[in-house]
């Protein structure tokens, strides 16, 4: 692993800290694991923000009927 520093808020670190203790953790594995978590969502998410922008480029979106009916399926009142 790289070594890296990050201005943490002192509060942020004594609940780190803490969590750490409870899972008998040391504080940078619970720092990594919250990284990794929030770098895989955030590609995640990019990668289906790309991939709807690219659907609706090609048309593939559904109709104001379309929604409506799916809506009406599940009982929700879309108006």
């Amino acid at each position: 692993m790289k070594p890296t520093t990050v201005r943490i808020d002192e509060n942020m670190i004594e609940r780190l800290d803490s969590l750490a203790k409870n899972q008998d953790r040391p504080r940078s594995y619970l720092i990594n694991q919250a990284l990794k978590q929030y770098v895989e969502y955030e590609e995640w998410f990019c990668q289906e923000v790309e991939d709807g922008l690219k659907e609706v480029e090609r048309g593939e979106i559904a109709t104001d009927s379309e929604v409506n009916a799916v809506f009406k399926k599940w009982g929700v009142d879309a108006h």
